[in-house]
């Protein structure tokens, strides 16, 4: 009888072993790195083309914006140093509080975002907050998780409308959040822009939680609470040598003209 049950014991830890053995060989297929830089990058192009397609994501033509987000991008983009990317700021009509990025270094902006942000600051802590989710390759993780690196990459165009709908409503996970407000503050930093100005952001935001025209935020949909990374935010100390140095732009008039 002892034997028996001995037996039946080392079966079911055998089983456990081999469920855990395909559970982590299976999980190698969400690595980035399977998905090189310029296949992501042209990946990035095509969907970047059909989300502003939708009447939702319609690219907003205005000049004096663009210049404006362009401004903030490039001050970013020095601060970062090298990156494998070709950034891309992308500002779109649309009264919603948002934000997301599509593989390959686009981040596509709405101008309701624009219009809630106090300060080029403030959109220049966002755009940083995505930018890491760029560097971190957070997307191309999510979407290898969510489809597999073949149907991501067979063009089938059922696959390409799914993979719209991902970027444009998917959020990251808890690690993922927190990696990229990390990634913000240090950008901030080097970019000489005071990097708590991330958690006078998180404040505003968790102020308007309730207001229907941020549902789709990604950085409101996901885990962290906002208690938690406005104190993390501002535990974040620049070093003795930081001096922050404004953004020159006139950011009412441009508010203004949205």
């Amino acid at each position: 009888m002892q034997r028996s049950i001995l037996k039946d014991l080392l079966i079911l830890l055998g089983m456990f072993g081999l469920i855990w053995l395909a559970a982590s060989l299976f999980s190698y297929p969400e690595n980035p790195q399977l998905l090189s830089i310029e296949k992501e990058e042209r990946l990035g192009e095509v969907y970047v083309d059909l989300i502003l397609l939708n009447p939702i994501f319609r690219e907003l033509e205005n000049e004096r914006v663009d210049s404006a987000v362009r401004m903030i991008g490039k001050r970013l983009e020095e601060g970062l140093g090298h990156s494998e990317y070709n950034y891309r700021f992308v500002v779109f009509e649309n009264e919603m509080i948002n934000a997301f990025t599509v593989p390959g270094g686009n981040i596509l902006i709405s101008s309701g975002l624009i219009g809630f942000c106090d300060s080029p600051e403030e959109l220049a802590s966002v755009i940083a907050h995505e930018m890491g989710h760029v560097e971190e390759r957070h997307v191309v993780s999510r979407l290898i998780k969510e489809l597999g690196i073949d149907i991501l990459t067979s063009g089938n165009q059922y696959v390409m409308g799914e993979v719209t709908g991902l970027l444009t409503s998917t959020s990251f996970d808890r690690k993922q959040e927190e990696e990229a407000d990390q990634f913000a503050a240090e950008l901030l930093e080097h970019s000489s822009i005071e990097p708590r100005t991330l958690a006078s952001f998180f404040r505003k935001l968790e102020e308007e939680l309730d207001n229907e025209l941020m549902k789709h935020f990604e950085i409101v949909s996901t885990h962290p609470n906002f208690r938690s990374r406005i104190r993390k935010a501002l535990s974040y100390v620049p070093g003795d040598d930081f001096e922050a140095l404004p953004i020159d732009l006139d950011w009412e008039g441009i508010r203004a003209g949205l």
